[in-house]
């Protein structure tokens, strides 16, 4: 059976247990930004292929209204064809004005018609022109969208391998500590910005910066119990020198 741990023990495996937790912390923290990052290549994937879209519609309209407009030319022509006829054949002068009004008619709107025409070739022009340039602007962020999900995966699958690490570590020091403690730690850790001890320095907790009072002061230095700062509730301790504590590194960001 193993011998129950010192306070002043167990209270510096609660310090090296929190350096890891905020390590673990950071690393969450940057795992949790890569849903946003593949949102958003999705998201210009999705706006530059509705753009293509939108615009390969309208030229479609355009091409529809360019046939309809050469179909009313055609149709145009042969009425005016037999309009001329119709003149040759006239036998008063009323025929003949009905028969030139008509004709008079038929020439205006065939005139607006080929002016109607011209206006949707060039429309089609620049339409397809501009399609062209987001069909390549695409066709890139296809390109691109693929290789950028490929490496948030990566980055996801590197910060998973990291934390699982960090938390086979933080299982070791959990073993050294009483289950009790643990729980408490946890809990003030959570409701206090990831801190749930921190050392007394001065007479004041550096948790919240308010004075601890100077019996509970006492009380922390002689190790007897583990106490908490009346104020914001954090476990605290009285700094010491780490000479025979295992620093832990700073988190840094997986790459």
């Amino acid at each position: 059976m193993n011998q129950p741990r010192s306070v002043r023990e167990q209270l510096n495996t609660l310090e090296q247990l929190q350096e890891l937790d905020l390590r673990i912390d950071e690393l969450k923290k940057q795992k949790s930004t890569l849903p946003v990052a593949m949102k958003n290549v999705e998201t210009e994937y999705i706006k530059t292929k509705a753009s293509a879209d939108t615009k390969q519609n309208e030229l479609n309209e355009l091409d529809k209204t360019f046939r309809q407009t050469q179909a009313a030319i055609e149709l145009n022509k042969d009425r005016l064809t037999r309009a001329n006829q119709k003149l040759e054949g006239v036998q008063n002068s009323q025929e003949f004005q009905a028969a030139s009004k008509e004709i008079e008619q038929l020439k205006k709107l065939n005139l607006s018609l080929e002016e109607q025409l011209k206006k949707s070739t060039e429309e089609m022009t620049q339409g397809n022109e501009l399609l062209k340039k987001l069909q390549d602007q695409f066709d890139k962020i296809n390109n691109e969208r693929d290789a950028q999900l490929e490496a948030i995966s990566g980055q996801a699958g590197k910060l998973d391998g990291a934390i699982g690490e960090l938390t086979k570590e933080r299982d070791v020091f959990l073993s050294q500590l009483d289950r009790p403690l643990v729980a408490k730690y946890d809990r003030i850790r959570a409701a206090r910005g990831g801190l749930g001890i921190v050392p007394a320095s001065g007479g004041r907790c550096s948790g919240c910066n308010m004075m601890v009072p100077p019996q509970l002061f006492n009380e922390i230095q002689r190790y007897n119990n583990i106490q908490n700062c009346p104020s914001c509730h954090r476990l605290l301790y009285v700094s010491t020198p780490k000479e025979n504590k295992q620093e832990q590194p700073p988190a840094e960001a997986v790459k």
